[in-house]
């Protein structure tokens, strides 16, 4: 055989495993269902022209199923069984707004995170601060009201679901008229290992990256404007997608060749930005910036402790630092390691201003900014891998002919 479809061997590659070490049923996965699953996934290998079919036939299947059953059980269980922190913060976060009362200001004792396992001898920071930008739970709402109307209960994974088809769906549309490369970026992007777990139990970075998506999305069509408005909804959700501001200035400024230009494409940004964040930025200045910015510094009582893979633990094991909870300069070292590497991106940018390289800069930049800050976590590296495969998808597109 002259083409043998990749895809359809990475979709083995990548399915088998998930539904070898995920439940795809609310208590033990039905047998037929596998067989559905094998069926598609030979399908898809025996009959070229129906590939497209077949592949969306797993994913709805597959990821559906995970999803459901996730849900259900959660449910049918207890609110902490098998979900991230931050979901259960979010749902609270959302109540607490609806009954006129500030998620920046208040303590989250007395809801369900409070039980939530965090550590043995710790008390979970996040009952203190709400991390997360206002889009987080704002965008959530007309869910919360329609699930609780129609499923008699919230979760919010749903709102992240949806944003999940979203993306798929914008990601697919990238790449029309390239049959070959669309599918093999779907499978990958799709079933990605290094981020697909970390969905199902909700973490947040799929959620912020579909707005961010989105904006390169429109970024490679070259409508400027209105990629704002979605790139503003991701800073608005996540503090993930701050670093790609500079590479964003930069970008706009080597395609429009003068500043006037550049910042009438940015007032969509701006307003978009300013009219979500403001209200809760206003309602208190300091518990706002407390929660989203000197938390994640370590610059406050409760903060996020120095954790995961990276430099933090590095100068931890070899003594340099003494206690995980206190406050260390780490912005010492990413002005030392991102400043000059932000000079040498932009440059390599201006030589070719293209959407590729633009989310490469980002992908690379966040990497070492991430490394050498506070916490540099499992989920941080899956989302990266998501970054990086985007820069390949867009580099597959037309772009270099406009």
């Amino acid at each position: 055989m002259k083409n043998l479809p990749l895809a359809g061997i990475l979709l083995f590659c990548l399915v088998i495993p998930f539904i070898m070490t995920y439940g795809i049923g609310p208590t033990q996965t039905p047998y037929w269902l596998f067989g559905i699953i094998f069926g598609l996934l030979l399908g898809y290998l025996a009959f070229g022209k129906l590939r497209s079919i077949f592949l969306w036939g797993l994913i709805i299947l597959v990821i559906g199923s995970a999803c459901f059953s996730t849900l259900v059980a959660r449910h049918r269980t207890a609110p902490i069984f098998q979900v991230h922190d931050i979901i259960l913060q979010q749902e609270a976060a959302i109540r607490f707004l609806l009954a006129g009362r500030n998620p920046y200001v208040v303590a989250y004792f007395g809801t369900p995170l409070e039980q939530w396992h965090y550590s043995d001898s710790q008390v979970n920071p996040a009952l203190f601060h709400f991390v997360m930008m206002p889009w987080y739970f704002l965008f959530a709402l007309p869910f919360y009201f329609l699930s609780l109307t129609f499923l008699g209960f919230f979760d919010g994974r749903i709102p992240l679901a949806f944003l999940f088809a979203f993306l798929l769906i914008l990601a697919w549309r990238l790449l029309k008229g390239k049959s070959k490369q669309r599918r093999l970026f779907l499978v990958i992007l799709a079933f990605n290992p290094a981020t697909l777990g970390y969905f199902l139990e909700g973490r947040a970075d799929i959620f912020m990256f579909a707005f961010l998506f989105w904006g390169f999305y429109l970024l490679a069509k070259k409508r400027f404007f209105w990629a704002g408005m979605p790139l503003a909804l991701a800073f608005a959700t996540k503090q993930s997608a701050w670093p790609f501001f500079p590479f964003y200035l930069a970008f706009l400024y080597f395609h429009c060749k003068s500043w006037r230009p550049v910042l009438r494409n940015l007032l969509s940004f701006s307003a978009v930005f300013a009219l979500v964040v403001s209200p809760f930025f206003f309602w208190d200045p300091k518990a706002f910036l407390d929660s989203t910015v000197f938390y994640l510094a370590g610059s406050v009582e409760h903060s996020y402790p120095i954790a995961g893979y990276g430099w933090g633990m590095v100068l931890h094991q070899i003594g340099v630092i003494k206690n995980l909870q206190a406050y260390y300069p780490f912005a010492i070292w990413q002005l030392a390691a991102c400043l000059p590497l932000a000079v040498v991106l932009i440059n390599w940018l201006r030589k070719s201003p293209t959407l590729t390289r633009l989310i490469f800069c980002y992908g690379i930049f966040t990497f070492v900014f991430w490394y050498f800050s506070r916490y540099f976590n499992n989920s941080h590296l899956g989302y990266l891998s998501m970054v990086f495969l985007t820069a390949y998808g867009f580099n597959q597109t037309a772009e270099k002919k406009g």
